[in-house]
Order: structure tokens, then C-alpha cells, then sequence
């Protein structure tokens, strides 16, 4: 293999090792509820924000990074991850992020026939009294054997 070759191909690698992450975030809101300071009301609100992109190899594993930001409430908030592609799997039904904290991580496990390809999948944030929080994410399945994913998808 020529040196540029080989360049190209470990470059290749590190930027598919280190995940893409680029990051979006959707919100929700809920009722207004009357703040303890100074007896106005203040809407509840809470924003999330995760990869709008993940990959994962068939047989192997990644952690989603999820952040919340919470404005006039301090309430747990439960993160669900639904329409998994065939043979991916959340180790969690659930993951909830406690009161006072924002960060969760989502780990997923793709088995070695895992359906190859680009999947939706949603990430559902709940907290009571707010609406349904919703983020959408692209999960590409790659083939295990596959040294580079196919030349179309922009990963």
C-alpha cells in the first residue's frame, strides 16, 4: 500500500473511531408554575440535546451522550431510545437523569447480524407536567467485516 494510502485509510479510521457529533437540541414546554422568588409564573422548559448522527459496527458498542437543560423545574427526566434497527439493543429500557444532574448515557449494543444500514431512531425525553420532548437520530449499522462504510453515506 503506497504511504498516501495508508494516510488516507488511518485518517479514515480515527474520524470513524471518534464518532460523529454533530449536535442538535429540540424543546419542550410545560404549565406555568408560580416562582417561589418573586410569585410570577414561569414556564417550565426543558431542551435537549444530542448527536443528530451515531455509528455503530455489527458485534460492537456505543455510548450516546445525551445533555438536558432544565429552566423552572428540577424534576427527574427519563430518556427512552425506540425504534432500534433489528439486532440493536439499549442495555436500559430507560435511563433517568436525576434531579440536579444533566448528562446521561446511552449505551447500545449492535449483535452481529444487526440489520446493515442507516436507521431512525428517536430519543424520547419525559418529565412530568411537560410536553413529549423528542429528538431524532440517524444510526448507521455498519457491517463488521466492512473496513469503510459504503462511499454514499457522509459518515
Amino acid at each position: 500500500m503506497k504511504p498516501i494510502q495508508v494516510l488516507s485509510a488511518l485518517g479514515l479510521a480515527v474520524a470513524l473511531a471518534a464518532g460523529c457529533q454533530e449536535m442538535t437540541s429540540t424543546t419542550s414546554t410545560g404549565p406555568s408554575e408560580a416562582n417561589g422568588k418573586n410569585g410570577q409564573s414561569a414556564v417550565k422548559k426543558l431542551t435537549v440535546t444530542a448527536p443528530t448522527r451515531e455509528s455503530i459496527r455489527q458485534g460492537g458498542t456505543d455510548n450516546v451522550s445525551i445533555k438536558i437543560a432544565r429552566e423552572n423545574f428540577n424534576s427527574p427526566v427519563t430518556i427512552r431510545v425506540s425504534d432500534l434497527p433489528k439486532g440493536v439493543e439499549s442495555t436500559a429500557k430507560e435511563v433517568v437523569i436525576p434531579a440536579g444532574e444533566t448528562t446521561a448515557k446511552v449505551k447500545l449494543t449492535a449483535a452481529n447480524d444487526a440489520t446493515v444500514g442507516e436507521h431512525v431512531v428517536e430519543i424520547d425525553a419525559d418529565a412530568p407536567g411537560l410536553k413529549e420532548n423528542v429528538h431524532t437520530l440517524k444510526l448507521m449499522v455498519m457491517d463488521r467485516n466492512a473496513m469503510y462504510p459504503e462511499p454514499s453515506t457522509p459518515y
